[in-house]
C-alpha cells in the first residue's frame, strides 16, 4: 500500500515546481492584461486632454464678421450704378469695377465653400462633441480593460485554487 500512496502523493519539491509552473504560465496573460489597462488609461488621459483643448479653443473663439453679405450687396449696388450711368466712358469704368468686385465675390464664395467643408470635417473629427465622444469611448475602453484584467485574475485564482485542492488531496 505504501507504493500506492507514494504513486498518488507529491514528490519532494513538486509543489514548488507546480507553483512556479502556474506563475510562469500565467505571467504572459497577466502582463498582457496589465498592459491593456495601462494603454486604455493612457488613451483616456489623451482623450481628456484633447477635450480640454477643444473646450479652451471654443472659449477663445471670437466672433468673426462675415464679409460675404457685404460683398454681395456691393456687387448688387455696382449693377444698379451701372444701370444709372449714361456716359460711355463711365459705363466702361463702372463695368470694369463691377467685374473686379464680381470676381472677388466669386473667389470668396469658392473659398468659403472649401473653408466650410474643412471646418465641418475638423469639427466632426476634433470638435467639442467629437472629443466628448472620444472621452466616452476611452472611459468605456478603460472599464472593459479593467473587467478583462479582473477575469484574468479570476482565471489565475481558479488555477491556484485547483493547485491547492490537488496538493491537499495528494498530500
Amino acid at each position: 500500500m505504501s507504493t500506492d500512496k507514494t504513486a498518488g502523493s507529491l514528490a519532494p519539491g513538486e509543489k514548488d515546481q507546480l507553483v512556479y509552473q502556474l506563475e510562469t504560465r500565467m505571467a504572459a496573460p497577466r502582463g498582457a492584461a496589465a498592459s491593456a489597462v495601462r494603454e486604455a488609461e493612457a488613451g483616456l488621459v489623451n482623450a481628456r486632454e484633447r477635450l480640454t483643448e477643444a473646450e479652451q479653443a471654443a472659449d477663445r473663439a471670437r466672433y468673426v464678421s462675415d464679409r460675404l453679405p457685404f460683398m454681395r450687396q456691393s456687387v448688387d449696388e455696382e449693377v444698379e450704378t451701372l444701370e444709372r450711368v449714361s456716359n460711355e466712358k463711365k459705363v466702361r469704368a463702372s463695368y470694369r469695377f463691377l467685374l473686379d468686385r464680381a470676381v472677388e465675390l466669386a473667389s470668396a464664395e469658392v473659398q468659403r465653400f472649401h473653408d466650410d467643408i474643412a471646418d465641418e470635417r475638423r469639427e466632426r473629427e476634433e470638435g467639442l462633441e467629437a472629443c466628448r465622444a472620444a472621452v466616452k469611448r476611452a472611459e468605456d475602453n478603460v472599464e472593459a480593460a479593467r473587467q478583462m484584467q479582473a477575469r484574468v485574475h479570476a482565471a489565475e485564482e481558479s488555477a491556484r485554487t485547483g493547485l491547492a485542492t490537488m496538493v491537499a488531496k495528494l498530500s
